[in-house]
């Protein structure tokens, strides 16, 4: 019986992956005991043949170490440190949310001229407030309540309504790496927001 030659140990980390999944060295270990055991006693393996596939076995397992590094090495940068997340509390990070809570910013991009913008406030009894923006002032906005709000934003030229898009930097708050073995960054209203939903952090 026949066993296919394995790939060299210094093939690349996607083959070493694939190669791994595929088969493992005790599985490849069975397999040449099978052969040893069913071989025809009148033509037995040869001592060259056995000192291969014995080469292969390691080749197996030196392939399935390389995909456990890369694998280990990749999680390692995805999750960083817990000090370095740590690092985080008190900074801001851009991600998709309309809640603003105190010490958030929202950023403003009309899509085309305007003469003012408006952000509507709204709370979650439901009430509501206004700030207005004139042109030429900075198109940014700090929230100083205490209550977490609800923002929206439109722009006005001649009293005509423009779209107006935002964007939102939540102040992290805390950290949390207990859930699931992947960071997540805590906002002041509670919300957590995993890594990859983080599109910026600045001070």
């Amino acid at each position: 019986m026949a066993i296919q030659a394995v790939s060299s140990a210094t093939t690349a980390a996607s083959t070493a992956t694939a190669a791994a999944k595929t088969i493992d060295k005790n599985a490849f270990l069975s397999l040449m005991i099978a052969q040893i055991k069913y071989q025809d006693p009148m033509d037995p393996m040869k001592a060259d043949q056995f000192m291969s596939q014995l080469a292969q076995i390691t080749q197996v397992e030196q392939l399935q170490n390389i995909a456990d590094s890369v694998d280990a090495m990749k999680k390692t940068a995805e999750k960083g440190s817990m000090t370095n997340w740590i690092s985080t509390i008190g900074k801001k990070m851009n991600v998709d949310s309309n809640i603003l809570s105190k010490a958030d910013q929202v950023y403003l991009t009309p899509a085309a001229d305007f003469d003012e913008v408006v952000l509507t406030l709204t709370s979650a009894n439901g009430s509501m407030k206004e700030v207005r923006i004139n042109k030429g002032e900075p198109l940014v906005y700090t929230y100083d309540g205490e209550d977490n709000v609800t923002v929206t934003a439109m722009g006005l030229k001649d009293n005509k309504q423009i779209a107006c898009t935002t964007g939102v930097y939540r102040v992290v708050k805390g950290v949390d790496m207990t859930t699931s073995g992947t960071p997540l960054l805590i906002a002041g209203s509670g919300e957590s927001f995993s890594i990859d939903k983080v599109k910026q952090i600045k001070e």
